[in-house]
């Protein structure tokens, strides 16, 4: 795969060789990307594949001083669903944005991109998706629809989290 030192670092640390399914979430951790919706999916997945892994990218969205407070309780929610060791924040590892070459890796490793977001303004990782032909699984805004159209599996925003871990499950 030629993955980056700082991919192969990441894959080891955070034991994603052994994960089974990757759920990749490729974004800041703000409010409006919706990612507890991603780890209450994440926990009902485990139920089916035990060694199921989400990877959120980004760190806290740096224009709202809140997003450091949203950041403290996906942290809290993570630990009530027993997530720790298969819902990785790489903000907990790494400062800053990962270079481009090791997001470009973790497509590469990902089994499925998730996004849950309550609102997108365009779209960016469903076209980075495509170019690594990984499936993508999203919500069902007008935006993600408009991006992806027929080529991507969606959910509505208010669906179960068992529901949507199912329709992946499927």
């Amino acid at each position: 795969l030629k993955l980056e030192p700082e991919s192969l670092d990441l894959i080891h640390r955070l034991h994603l060789d052994r994960a089974d399914p990757i759920l990749l979430l490729p974004v800041r951790l703000t409010p409006r990307k919706n990612i507890e919706l991603a780890l209450r999916v994440l926990a009902e997945l485990r139920r089916a594949f035990p060694e199921a892994a989400l990877i959120v990218t980004g760190p806290p969205g740096p224009h709202n001083p809140a997003n450091a407070g949203y950041f403290e309780r996906l942290l809290a929610l993570r630990g009530e669903l027993r997530l720790e060791g298969a819902a990785h924040f790489l903000a907990e590892v790494r400062e800053g944005f990962l270079p481009d070459e090791v997001i470009a890796d973790l497509y590469q490793i990902a089994d499925l991109l998730f996004l849950p977001s309550k609102e997108e303004g365009f779209g960016i990782p469903l076209l980075e998706a495509a170019f690594h032909r990984l499936p993508a699984f999203c919500a069902d805004i007008p935006t993600l629809r408009e991006l992806g159209g027929g080529e991507v599996a969606y959910f509505g925003l208010d669906d179960e989290p068992q529901d949507i871990a199912g329709r992946i499950v499927e």
